[in-house]
């Protein structure tokens, strides 16, 4: 959960891990971003549940309410597809939260570049690493929990 170090640093996966569709609509779940916040968790423990396998599922709640749950998870490990369902739309203006200890997490129409210009990838959600220990960066992957990062309490 959120506060396990042993998640910290984890190896990823690259890409979508896991895709739970019932024809309403599809999730879309990628560890690579995944920090285990326990956002979805906690607001909907009925469809996600780490301790049943699979650990979504769709038929605990209607569409909507998975929808919403899912744009709650701050760092865009948790997507959704689907006719009928409300299309996710991006914050405005692009906001910007600095974690105490821990990451950026970053809302609003985001593209993540290279230093060349190349896109690594767009999203609406995301948290950037802040302490430099990521295996997984630009994102997070909470090794800041390894390192014992502090960030300087100015925030």
């Amino acid at each position: 959960m959120a506060d396990d170090p042993v998640e910290a640093g984890a190896p990823r996966t690259r890409d979508v891990t896991r895709v739970y569709d019932d024809g309403r609509i599809r999730v879309l779940w990628d560890a690579t971003l995944c920090l285990h916040t326990g956002i979805c968790l906690q607001m909907l423990p009925e469809v996600f549940d780490v301790s049943a396998r699979p650990w979504v599922d769709l038929a605990a709640a209607d569409a909507d309410q998975i929808a919403g749950t899912i744009r709650a998870c701050p760092t865009g490990a948790l997507r959704y597809e689907g006719d009928g369902v409300p299309l996710e739309v991006p914050d405005d203006p692009t906001t910007v939260e600095v974690r105490p200890d821990g990451p950026l997490y970053l809302r609003g129409r985001i593209r993540v570049q290279t230093s060349g210009g190349r896109s690594v990838r767009e999203e609406y959600r995301v948290a950037l690493c802040r302490c430099g220990a990521s295996r997984n960066k630009p994102f997070c992957d909470n090794s800041h929990r390894l390192i014992d990062f502090r960030d300087s309490g100015e925030f």
